[in-house]
């Protein structure tokens, strides 16, 4: 950063020092009060807003290439910082603030959204390579953007759970932002939701169902040891989410927090008591209870007070507590609900199951209809282009 800012001071007159100074703080200061690493958002700014060509022919500019990237005589051209040296600084400027924004959740008109705050609960801190398209999406009106933000949920939902490196997608990531800028430059209304509607299904899509027999074999031996806690909260408060709309027959999620504040329940508890331990292993020969005790389909979404009265009893004393839940995919484990007749509540009743007991082929049964109802939940749609 500080050779980029050596380099621009050498394009403008000594009486325009202060004001490049001034200037210069509006990108560190926010970045160094939202604890952003300077060099990270370069290098994610560059990758967002020019073609890159390298030796490697991979366009990827990495942390330690920037400022020779910068330099070069085509590069300085593209970024046109020699004519115009603060023409460029606002150009940064307005990406440290979208960048920000997009860090704490908010949209690309600088408004919570609740599109990138789920989004933000699947990603994390951990994965952060999704603000290079989400920059060079920024220029989207903000229906479409918020629409490219849910498409963009799902696909990474396949690649963060099936753990695909990250330089995997670096490279696309950097050649997909050219894509972007170009739809985010279409005039026409019309055209520019065919053109991203094209882009989802040619780079999201297609990827996406590379990857479902690696995603189905990743969720059928998913535990709560998988990932980090975080994800594996996203992941039970999105299929809860799902299950309570179809439930009440919504059609547009709402905030995923309320369900992502529930606690995570061990169906088949966590702390048994010895004789419920020895009951599981004399009813399942060959089962491991500590195996099945962390597997996805023996966890689920509980409030805190049911949690508690819930403890660490046997399945059947759980149940009474269970069907007090305010969210159906909990309740539906003991019995599913008889009301209505080719209505909302049947139609997500032929995607759930209840339980008279627990056991490991219960609990493996609950396991694949949960993965079933994930294939449902992150999947990519056209928007509507008429």
């Amino acid at each position: 950063m500080d050779l980029l800012k050596n380099l621009l001071f050498t394009q403008v007159k000594p009486t325009d020092f202060t004001r490049l100074k001034d200037e210069w703080k509006k990108i560190t200061a926010p970045l160094e009060k939202a604890k952003e690493k300077p060099l990270r958002f370069l290098r994610y700014f560059v990758m967002a807003n020019y073609k890159i060509k390298n030796v490697r022919s991979d366009a990827v500019v990495r942390e330690d290439e920037i400022y020779d990237w910068l330099v070069d005589r085509d590069n300085a051209a593209l970024c046109d910082y020699k004519s115009d040296p603060f023409a460029f600084v606002r150009k940064i400027i307005r990406n440290v603030e979208q960048f920000i924004g997009f860090t704490q959740g908010r949209a690309n008109d600088g408004q919570a959204s609740l599109a990138m705050d789920t989004m933000q609960q699947l990603c994390g801190a951990a994965f952060s390579l999704h603000y290079v398209l989400l920059l060079a999406a920024s220029g989207f009106p903000k229906s479409l953007f918020e629409h490219f933000v849910r498409q963009l949920e799902s696909f990474l939902f396949y690649y963060i759970f099936t753990k695909t490196p990250t330089k995997d997608l670096e490279r696309s990531f950097s050649l997909w932002a050219d894509d972007l800028r170009e739809i985010g430059g279409v005039t026409d209304e019309k055209v520019q939701k065919v053109r991203l509607n094209e882009f989802i299904t040619e780079k999201f899509q297609k990827n996406m169902a590379s990857k479902d027999a690696d995603l189905a074999d990743a969720m059928k031996r998913y535990t709560l040891g998988s990932m980090q806690q975080y994800r594996t909260r996203y992941l039970l408060a999105k299929l809860t989410q799902y299950v309570e709309m179809a439930f009440k027959g919504m059609t547009t999620p709402g905030a995923l927090g309320e369900f992502a504040a529930l606690e995570i329940e061990h169906i088949l508890p966590n702390t048994p008591e010895l004789e419920l331990r020895e009951s599981f292993g004399a009813e399942n020969p060959g089962k491991v209870y500590d195996d099945y005790k962390t597997h996805l389909g023996n966890l689920t979404m509980l409030e805190k007070p049911i949690n508690i009265v819930a403890g660490n009893g046997y399945f059947a004393a759980k149940t009474a507590e269970y069907v007090k839940s305010g969210n159906y995919l909990t309740r539906s484990i003991v019995r599913l609900s008889p009301v209505g007749k080719d209505s909302s509540i049947t139609r997500i009743n032929a995607k759930l199951k209840s339980f008279e007991h627990w056991s490991a082929a219960a609990i493996d049964e609950r396991q694949e209809m949960l993965i079933g109802l994930a294939k449902e939940i992150w999947t990519t749609a056209p928007i509507d282009a008429g």
